[in-house]
């Protein structure tokens, strides 16, 4: 079997030496079990219930005080556990009759609304949340070493910064290797399961099944609608809005329903980690918060599927897969997803606004699915990194080389940034 390492394992494995009570969620498929199960590495031993299967759940729900207690030396691990969120109010029982054992239980869910709620009025204070997400580019191709956008991130100084650009570089053969990989990941995404399957038509037909499986199975799971019929409309018309702003009004009148019911539906989505809203950048959180949302999918191969679209040229799709590669670094790295984009009411844009570490420098991003800069692709980012001495401006595109082009801006390859 290949097991591929995951960033987020030494979150999780420190986490197991300090908090008492772990739960990793996650889009369905994305490897959660596999990094239970292969990946880490407790000082316990393991004992893992799969809630999937209908034995496993009776017998649990009748015999799960005993069971705890008779294998409480054990890290026991409950993998969809929202399918009996009860479970969470005995579990708190437990670790609270053996307050100093650490790394006692780790509950994996695909459900983000049950296990939350039941979490927030249960455990408080007892758990640490995580979430793993697809494959990220870094991963798919092995690098050992933190991608150039992690380092960028630490720095403290524009001068730094600038020094690790010009020092940026990657060997010929692993440049070109990195670049195939992030072409893939564009195409299909980053779910696990492609690493055993090859062919692209039985990638497609796989992300078809799994889009049946969320409308089937998580969704029916999570809210009972009562028109199907509208939500399918809905997505429909949802994923041609991907990359744009967002605005609830327009999508209610062409789907027929109440601004209220496209705001249930997005947040169906966000609950099944399906799509993320990427919001304004201010200085203001409270304002951040009322503007206009643009929304992307977590994996472009699920929003490709959706499109029927695997052209690779396609800058919306090109645009998804970066700003949904630069979150989950964010996430790997530091346990943060705060993305936003930055747009002026005179129509000056950034895709994406990256703030670093400590707050020291801020990142404008502009995204093009092109191998080359003109000067025009940079007009946008020449006023916003005018605007304060500590901002950079980052046209990320499918160039060879990172390279100057202006005072404080720069051309960085998509594959070598997040590689």
């Amino acid at each position: 079997m290949n097991i591929v390492p995951r960033h987020l394992a030494r979150h999780i494995n420190q986490s197991l030496k300090v908090d008492r009570v772990v739960a990793l969620m996650g889009p369905r498929q994305s490897g959660k079990t596999t990094l239970v199960r292969h990946l880490l590495k407790s000082s316990r031993e393991i004992k893992y219930y799969n809630l999937k299967d209908p034995d496993t759940r009776r017998l649990l729900q009748k015999n799960a005080a005993r069971e705890f207690d008779h294998f409480h030396q054990c890290l026991i691990v409950l993998d969809e556990v929202q399918r009996i969120p009860e479970l969470v109010e005995r579990i708190q029982v437990q670790v609270d009759s053996k307050p100093d054992e650490k790394g006692q239980f780790m509950l994996l869910g695909s459900n983000h609304l049950l296990l939350n709620r039941r979490i927030r009025e249960s455990l408080a204070g007892r758990v640490v949340l995580f979430r793993l997400y697809p494959f990220s580019l870094s991963e798919l191709a092995g690098r050992s070493s933190p991608a150039l956008l992690s380092r960028l991130l630490r720095e403290r100084s524009i001068p730094a910064v600038e020094e690790s650009l010009s020092s940026a570089y990657i060997p010929v053969e692993d440049s070109i290797g990195l670049s195939a990989r992030f072409d893939e990941l564009n195409l299909f995404g980053g779910y696990p399961e492609f690493l055993a399957r090859k062919d692209d038509d039985a990638r497609k037909q796989w992300l078809d099944s799994y889009h049946q499986t969320y409308l089937d199975t998580d969704l029916r799971e999570l809210v009972n609608l009562r028109n199907p019929d509208s939500f399918e409309r809905f997505e429909q018309l949802f994923v041609s809005r991907i990359g744009s702003l967002f605005k609830l009004s327009e999508l209610a009148r062409d789907c027929a329903v109440s601004v209220n019911t496209i705001q249930r539906f997005t947040s169906y989505y966000r609950q099944l980690f399906v799509a993320w809203a990427c919001r304004p950048f201010h200085s203001n959180l409270g304002k951040r918060v009322m503007k206009m949302p643009k929304w992307y999918f977590v994996d472009t191969g699920l929003l490709r599927s959706l499109l029927k679209n695997f052209r690779p040229e396609d800058g919306t799709l090109f645009e998804n897969t970066v700003l949904s590669e630069i979150r989950k670094l964010l996430y790997q790295e530091a346990l943060n997803e705060d993305v936003c984009f930055f747009r002026t009411s005179t129509g000056v844009e950034s895709d994406a606004v990256i703030s670093g570490r400590d707050g020291e420098v801020v990142f404008f991003c502009e995204v093009m699915q092109k191998a080359g800069a003109h000067r025009t692709d940079v007009r946008h980012l020449k006023k916003l990194v005018a605007l304060s001495g500590e901002h950079i401006g980052l046209l990320i595109n499918t160039a060879d080389s990172v390279e100057k082009l202006d005072e404080r801006i720069w051309q960085v390859p998509v594959h070598l940034l997040l590689g």
